[in-house]
């Protein structure tokens, strides 16, 4: 090991499991449905049903999909994306969490996906600001 090996530690590349690689949603670009504000630190952002009487606030996981979803990146980037913000060992379920958490946001009718790049709908790019 040289001197300068010390200094120019790389990340190890993360390897998607073979569940991701053949899931239909890898290469799905996915984007919001629907417009959302912070609330605060505590719970983050809510999501407002256009179509029901609903406020929907997230757990972290969907929260992070939600936030991501504006369809110029599809699942997989989105993957390396979040196993790059892990230091040590990226967790040996993120990629089935992800899709798990992604399949539900789909069915819920929060989120969305497309063959290509979408573009959403403008008002659900930004959250919503109230004046205060």
């Amino acid at each position: 090991m040289g001197l300068f090996d010390f200094f120019s530690k790389s990340k190890p590349v993360y390897t998607p499991s073979t569940y991701f690689l053949n899931h239909d949603l890898k290469d799905k670009y996915f984007f919001r449905k629907m417009p959302f504000y912070y609330l605060n630190d505590e719970v983050g952002i809510v999501a407002m049903d256009n179509k029901a009487p609903r406020l929907i606030t997230f757990d972290p996981w969907p929260q992070q999909i939600f936030l991501h979803a504006t369809g110029k990146i599809t699942t997989h980037d989105f993957l390396i994306e979040m196993a790059s913000v892990y230091r040590g060992k990226v967790p040996e379920r993120l990629d089935k969490t992800i899709i798990e958490e992604l399949e539900r946001l789909i069915k819920e009718e929060i989120v969305d996906i497309a063959d290509e790049p979408n573009k959403i709908n403008p008002e659900y790019l930004t959250p919503i600001k109230f004046n205060k």
